[in-house]
């Protein structure tokens, strides 16, 4: 596995979601061609710059999220033949030479790997390319994380302005099976909990540090043992305004963002992505008391996490507002709304028959060839 008589590290970068993610997998895809000639892998063939596939091929068959439904459907091929096809070109890609260290980044690593079989099949993809595997996580306080990943839950198609603090895990997944019970405040805001699925890999290291908006890019650069950024990176996935949210989630009630067969919807979410381009405005605020009380939720598990680490959360709301109020919104978008939703008539709310036809013939040959 050693490069030249070097070492080969795999670092993994798992999020957590909404730790500057997209600033970090724009940053590395950019200069991929300048990290190569440093040694420094960053694979293209599981998705880029975020590695979704590579997660998609890590889930159980019968646990299908969005990103896997969209492949199986893109590719008229079922969950086995797609993991198959995508391990298949990254061992190839990883077979290459020149490298000494491997880069891998995607945040639903740890948002959708949630079972020990699944971390286990993204270890067995690395472990025969590499000598050391260094995972990479960073956290930031629940509730902050819970108010920025509204707007994610958002583009993905949640159609309620106010259900900020509600379980949005069904969002993530389109089959689960029997038993398997998926649950945001279990698998997504435990951060003990998260942290365990990678300690328990043999012999793996595993980093924690807590999220720097200044700079999200850091942990993965001392993992790599590169050299800190001069200047900040710009911020590329910032949360929606109010407004934005709002106009959104209306639209969703009527319009999918992702079709019943997997595909996504581009059109439609070609509309959503104007919306947050113009309809501009401060990030939603929560009142104090509200994220008070969600955080302290996560009080035993930030303790252990404190005693697990040495890092902890600061407890200090006094930022937020006391009270906030956006009963103001439907009367004062209620033009703009209805502007929108004209727009949005004339997109597709069904996938086209004419490419449901041309899946189902795809479908039917791929199933030959694998007979």
């Amino acid at each position: 596995m050693t490069q030249g008589g070097l070492e080969r590290l795999a670092v993994v970068h798992v999020g957590l979601e909404k730790t500057g993610t997209t600033a970090v997998q724009a940053w590395l895809a950019a200069r991929r061609s300048v990290l190569r000639a440093e040694g420094v892998l960053v694979p293209q063939s599981i998705g880029a710059p975020n590695q979704t596939r590579l997660v998609a091929a890590c889930l159980d068959d019968a646990a299908v999220d969005n990103i896997k439904a969209h492949l199986m459907a893109a590719q008229a091929r079922p969950a086995h033949a797609v993991r198959a096809r995508v391990m298949r070109d990254f061992a190839a890609e990883l077979a290459q030479g020149g490298w000494s260290r491997l880069v891998i980044t995607s945040e639903l690593i740890s948002s959708r790997l949630h079972r020990p079989s699944e971390v286990d099949r993204l270890v067995a993809a690395l472990r025969p390319h590499v000598d050391r595997i260094r995972f990479v996580l960073v956290l930031r306080r629940q509730a902050d994380l819970a108010l920025s990943r509204f707007s994610s839950a958002l583009r993905a198609g949640h159609d309620r302005f106010d259900g900020l603090w509600e379980d949005l895990s069904g969002l993530a997944f389109r089959d689960l099976p029997p038993g398997r019970v998926v649950d945001d405040a279990v698998e997504y805001f435990d951060f003990t909990r998260i942290l365990a699925r990678f300690d328990r890999v043999d012999g793996a290291e595993v980093a924690v540090s807590l999220f720097d908006a200044q700079d999200p890019l850091g942990p993965v650069l001392r993992a790599l043992g590169l050299p800190p950024l001069a200047a900040p990176l710009p911020r590329l996935n910032p949360a929606l305004s109010a407004p934005a949210q709002w106009l959104i989630a209306a639209l969703n009630r009527d319009h999918p963002v992702q079709f019943a067969s997997g595909l996504r919807n581009t059109a439609y979410q070609h509309l959503l992505r104007r919306i947050e381009a113009q309809v501009i405005g401060p990030a939603r605020q929560v009142a104090r008391a509200e994220a008070e009380s969600f955080q302290d939720r996560f009080a035993a598990s930030n303790a252990a996490l404190l005693d697990r680490t040495g890092l902890g959360f600061d407890t200090d709301f006094s930022r937020n507002p006391q009270r906030v109020d956006h009963g103001d919104l439907p009367a004062r978008l209620a033009e703009t709304l209805a502007q929108l939703r004209r727009q949005a008539a004339a997109l597709p709310k069904a996938e086209p028959i004419a490419q449901v036809a041309l899946r189902g013939l795809r479908q039917a040959a791929c199933t030959v060839g694998l007979r």
